[in-house]
């Protein structure tokens, strides 16, 4: 059943977590979960402990165990297990030093079940741990005030609280594996006898590997850099920053990986301080006194797909109540430290998933928030204008650009300039900066400018292939040619001085297993010419169709097949989508989408947009060529090969790429639905609305079918069409853009005729210049790279086909999603 948003606000009311505290503990609660539900949100993934590795296995509690009688931890009992290891702050980087953590569930079911039939999210009980024995705060009080405190107040706090040294000098690791560290609770939770459920216990875990070697990874406590809790990586350490996730899982598919689940008992004393010291997370239990001993044995033996592991939500208050979480109701209490934490968790983990405030003990600043369609509004009419988020509102948190893409937009600007404040999010500068740019020719060099052989045939027949924008040649029969390209602009109105063909066409010849240019024929002012190679007008017909070729990547190739067509599913998206796994799959493809487009109404496209400002059509003209384009694309019928050559031609590299570029997407996309198919038919109803929405506001032509997603397989058909768009071919027609565009001499979006009365010679040399400082910063901002943070099997899977791709594309420059 598909959570409301009235439902997800409401998730702790009535909680007893809540219910029977201080109302200085809330405060802090709704303090503290607001900063950690914010860096979730921004982050998109878990505030802390944010990339780790998930591992399937089995859980046996051991025949001859020295504990109490309890009802789970008894001789024999087994269930399948999960354990997962992460880096506490959430760096991507193992080799910075940091605390790692490792978390187990203990699932309920048969102990092998596979893991297509396990539930992971019916768990018995969660066991959260860190390195080092101790917690460096005992109570929600202090804690606060370290989260609250600059590095400055937190110097201060090292003299007020002297075990914070000491302590994080046991957190604190540089290891070789996850696997041979030790992991404690460091907090207190509450074992009740099977045998005597009034007999109680204080408990805390451990975990450490199968060998029982010793605890390593300690690092030298002189090398503490407090009050920063880690280290940056060392300048000679040249470990790959995932070093700790990839032994950690060929180690559990290689041979397996074996640990002991250890706790420590303390009966719970009559004396309420000495339960209070007791459960001070900042003191070690004598370990003479209070021995660890071994409850169970873990196997591990299979790892999780991170599409799988991402969405669960770990939490200490996972916990039957004879092995409780223990609450408490001071913020002085040493049991509000786990209280605490098991709130935040719970916050942090729906603003991750959700987007949205997630507790009304938090004060978030707002009040209710309205449903899903009001704050995604669609432009205009549905069917008669572009489907896309309407500009005049304000982006919802959502989709807010990340403070790294605003900072790769503005390093990115001529003259770079520092990342703006949260509301001016974008391409930061580029309007006013135009204005102090004497001329292009201070850019840096492009592609053409850098061959001599710029204006070649062979160079105009290799740009056709593998230029910015590609997949423009049709065969036909019965003609001395076998291709051409031809742009048709009869429907446009052209600007007074401006000079654009009403039709233009390229032909070509097939030699061979090469294209050789044959001629162009082009309409200009109610005259067609025909110009052959060696024609003393040939130089002047390549250039008008190299103009014409630009309006059309620009508004067909890169806005309308890419950004606008991508946002109508984006839209659909976000409007209906909260619960369904498939956010899983095409979230992170969309990210900053919506953001650029709505700056593209003003910079690129609108009135005021390069396009409609540096070429020979308006506004109203630009906008109808998008619909026109929009109006033909439709997911079920459309795959790279029907734009592909039919004939075999050596250095077309484009096809080739796109066509393996299509067929990992469908891999990484089959592979998914495999793992998550449960999960998506079970919110099948979030899909119906998203499909409804979809069709309703689809520019699409009777004709050419439907929008519809009539079944799992359209959904996945749709899926390999949207991250298909906003990875490859986005990163292919965006990137390439300075590579021509930033050489006025050899491409111009806007030709004109310097003899016509509105000729302003100024004006003309204002256009060049915005083209070329726009193209060039489009084509410098490279966020999110897949090979860099895409799924780990998304960048294997391209890595694997990088000898198809990189010829046309180096992988560096494939980026996730649709950003800029």
């Amino acid at each position: 059943m598909v959570a409301t948003e009235k439902e997800i606000l409401n998730c702790l009311s009535g909680d007893r977590r809540i219910v029977d505290i201080e109302p200085r503990f809330q405060k802090i609660i709704s303090n503290i979960a607001k900063v950690f539900g914010q860096v979730a949100q921004v982050k998109g993934r878990r505030a802390t402990h944010s990339f780790g590795s998930l591992a399937l296995g089995k859980l046996e509690v051991i025949k001859d165990i020295n504990i109490p009688k309890h009802r789970i931890f008894s001789p024999g009992n087994q269930f399948p297990v999960l354990v997962r290891h992460a880096n506490i702050k959430g760096f991507p980087d193992d080799a910075i030093l940091d605390g790692r953590g490792a978390t187990v569930r203990i699932l309920k079911g048969a102990p092998d079940t596979p893991l297509a039939s396990l539930k992971l999210a019916d768990y018995i009980v969660d066991i959260l741990m860190s390195t080092g024995r101790c917690f460096f705060m005992n109570n929600a009080a202090s804690f606060s005030r370290w989260v609250a405190a600059s590095m400055e107040e937190r110097a201060k706090l090292l003299v007020e609280f002297p075990k914070i040294k000491p302590i994080f000098h046991e957190i604190i690791r540089n290891p070789e594996s996850y696997t041979k560290l030790y992991y404690y609770s460091q907090t207190t939770y509450l074992f009740k006898s099977a045998e005597d459920p009034a007999k109680k216990y204080l408990l805390r875990y451990r975990l450490i590997n199968a060998d029982r070697a010793s605890d390593t990874g300690f690092i030298d406590e002189s090398n503490l850099r407090l009050p920063l809790d880690y280290l940056p990586r060392l300048a000679k350490d040249f470990r790959p920053p995932n070093y700790l996730q990839q032994d950690f899982r060929q180690r559990v598919l290689q041979k397996g990986v074996q640990y002991i689940l250890q706790i420590q008992l303390q009966e719970v004393s009559d004396s309420l301080e000495a339960n209070e010291i007791a459960k001070d997370s900042t003191i070690a239990w004598d370990e003479a006194k209070y021995p660890f001993r071994d409850v169970a044995t873990i196997g591990l033996n299979s790892i999780v797909p991170d599409e799988i592991a991402e969405p669960l939500e770990f939490n200490a208050y996972h916990a039957p109540d004879d092995l409780a979480l223990i609450l408490a109701y001071s913020i002085k209490e040493t049991a509000s430290i786990n209280h605490l934490r098991s709130i935040v968790y719970e916050i942090s983990a729906n603003m991750r998933k959700y987007q949205v405030p997630s507790a009304e003990l938090v004060d978030w600043g707002i009040d209710n928030q309205p449903p899903l369609k009001a704050i995604f509004p669609y432009f205009g009419t549905s069917g008669k204008d572009l489907p896309r988020f309407d500009p005049q509102y304000d982006l919802p948190p959502r989709v807010a650009p990340k403070p790294r893409l605003v900072a790769n937009i503005g390093l990115n600007t001529i003259p770079a300039k520092p990342a703006p404040p949260l509301q001016l999010l974008g391409i930061s500068g580029v309007s006013d900066i135009i204005q102090q740019m004497a001329t292009p020719q201070v850019m840096p060099a492009n592609l053409s400018r850098c061959r001599p052989d710029k204006f070649s045939d062979t160079f105009f027949v290799e740009r056709r292939l593998n230029g910015f924008n590609p997949g423009k040649f049709n065969r036909v029969e019965k003609k001395d040619w076998q291709y051409v390209i031809r742009y048709d602009c009869r429907k446009h109105k052209v600007k007074p001085a401006g000079i654009l063909p009403a039709v233009i066409e390229a032909r070509f010849t097939l030699q061979g297993q090469s294209l050789q240019v044959h001629s162009i024929q082009y309409d200009l002012n109610g005259a067609t010419t025909t110009n052959c190679p060696g024609d003393a007008d040939w130089e002047w017909a390549k250039r008008l169709f190299r103009s014409a070729e630009f309006i059309f990547q620009e508004t067909q190739a890169h806005l309308g097949r890419t950004h606008l067509n991508i946002e109508q599913y984006a839209m659909a998206y976000y409007r209906n989508v909260i619960n369904n796994p498939i956010k899983l799959l095409l979230e992170p493809h969309l990210e900053g989408l919506l953001n650029i487009n709505k700056l593209g109404a003003s910079i690129i496209f609108g009135k005021t947009g390069i396009i409609p400002q540096a070429s020979a059509l308006d506004e109203q003209q630009v906008e109808s060529l998008l619909k026109e384009e929009i109006s033909q694309l439709n997911y079920h019928t459309w795959h790279p090969s029907t734009q592909a050559l039919k004939d075999f031609v050596t250095n077309n590299f484009f096809d080739r790429a796109a066509l393996a570029a299509w067929q990992v997407i469908e891999s990484y996309v089959e592979t998914f639905f495999k793992n998550q198919e449960a999960g998506i038919l079970a919110l099948w109803s979030e899909i119906e609305n998203m499909s409804q929405d979809l069709v309703a506001h689809a520019l699409l032509k009777p004709k050419l079918g439907t929008l519809a997603i009539a079944n799992i397989n359209d959904l996945k058909k749709l899926c390999v069409y949207v991250i298909y768009h906003c990875s490859f071919l986005h990163s292919w027609v965006n990137y390439k853009q300075y590579e021509d565009g930033g050489d006025i001499d050899y491409a111009s979006i806007g030709l004109w005729d310097s003899h016509h009365s509105a000729y302003n010679p100024v004006d003309i040399l204002q256009k060049h210049v915005q083209q070329v400082v726009i193209v060039w910063t489009l084509s410098n901002v490279r966020y999110n790279p897949v090979m860099e943070n895409g799924n780990p099997m998304l960048k294997d899977l391209f890595w694997r086909r990088r000898d198809e791709i990189q010829p046309g594309l180096p992988l560096e420059l494939l980026m996730m999603s649709i950003h800029i």
